[in-house]
């Protein structure tokens, strides 16, 4: 199975790097409480600080709710480097501070992998970051790069170390080789039919793996984001193969777990290459994330994402009495003109738990 080479030290990692709760931290827990992080932004898309609850409207199935928790993150210094292993460990860092940054060498041809792997190894080698950050590969054999850490010099080195895989493997190549499963094929070029069955295995693969992220990060506490730097791929495939319903799946769970997707365009500013930022746009607008597109700029785009909660606001309510379990939409609206707000689209709510 494609997937199966990562399972486990996903879990592992995401396991050893929950923090606790430091002194004087209350957690409470309920499941009546909805919590939803919100970025604000002006018309020029800087950060707006200065919103209070009076501010906000929360609908819960467009029905209103009292906001009930409010917190605003206004942005700040950015915290000292990472110590090294000879200094006093670094404190625990707040919930919401996670990072995984997802290299999708499946979806994007071997010069884009190039190129944009090498702007990400200009920032790691000169970014101070504020969270804990992990790497994973999405290729032929998907697997954990680096667990999360504040060391962006150990990251960088794990980056190279992890090398670009074959150039055979890239979705511009022979749709017959870019999978082992399938083996290697000479010959005339695969006809119409054949390419379109590779390329299916290709998405639903892709679509395997971000369901399987989503589900390991919403095991950490608080807003999480995935930094996908791909090329992406098709929602709808020549002879109607739709995978849409896919789509809806992975959403749901990104929500449910609170994670925020930044696609970046792993092509840079081009006009040749293949590339799907339809998908790509889906992804950021109903998770509250950004897709950054069109640019060559690269290692501003992981460096933007890493960075866009600094200014964010906590809102909170009580699910409604009698909700019924499952999906619900939420909607936030601000009573100032000419603020743009992101945030997740829904949340889950569970059945009620036996009573024994």
């Amino acid at each position: 199975m494609l997937l199966a080479a990562f399972l486990a030290p996903f879990t592992i990692a995401l396991a050893q790097d929950t923090p606790q709760a430091g002194p004087g931290v209350v957690i409470r827990s309920t499941t009546s409480l909805v919590q939803v992080r919100v970025v604000a932004e002006d018309a020029k898309g800087n950060p707006v600080a200065d919103l209070t609850r009076e501010d906000f409207q929360v609908q819960d199935d467009r029905k209103p709710q009292p906001v009930t928790l409010f917190s605003a993150e206004r942005g700040g210094a950015l915290p000292p480097a990472a110590p090294s292993a000879a200094s006093e460990p670094a404190p625990v860092q707040k919930a919401g501070e996670y990072a995984l940054i997802l290299l999708d060498w499946l979806n994007t041809n071997y010069a884009d992998r190039y190129n944009s792997r090498q702007h990400l190894l200009d920032l790691l080698k000169s970014y101070q970051t504020r969270q804990r950050v992990a790497i994973y590969l999405l290729a032929r054999e998907p697997r954990l790069i680096h667990d999360f850490t504040t060391d962006m010099a150990e990251l960088a080195q794990a980056v190279e170390d992890a090398g670009l895989e074959p150039a055979d493997m890239g979705p511009d190549s022979a749709p017959g080789r870019f999978d082992a499963r399938y083996g290697a094929r000479t010959g005339p070029p695969a006809a119409v039919e054949e390419q379109l069955f590779f390329l299916n295995n290709r998405v639903n693969d892709s679509f395997h793996t971000l369901e399987l992220i989503a589900d390991r990060l919403a095991r950490l506490p608080g807003r999480k984001s995935l930094v996908w730097l791909t090329a992406a791929f098709p929602l709808l495939l020549r002879g109607g193969t739709s995978y849409y319903q896919n789509m809806e799946t992975l959403l749901a769970r990104l929500n449910r777990g609170d994670v925020a997707v930044y696609p970046i365009d792993a092509r840079g500013l081009t006009i040749s290459s293949t590339g799907y930022p339809g998908t790509m746009e889906q992804l950021s607008e109903r998770t509250g994330g950004v897709t950054f597109t069109g640019r060559n700029d690269i290692d501003t785009g992981i460096r933007m994402a890493l960075e866009d909660m600094r200014v964010s606001y906590i809102l909170g309510f009580h699910v409604p009495a009698g909700a019924a379990p499952g999906l619900h939409e939420i909607r936030v609206k601000v009573g100032r003109p000419g603020v743009r707000l992101r945030y997740r689209e829904s949340y889950q709510l569970a059945p009620p738990a036996p009573v024994r």
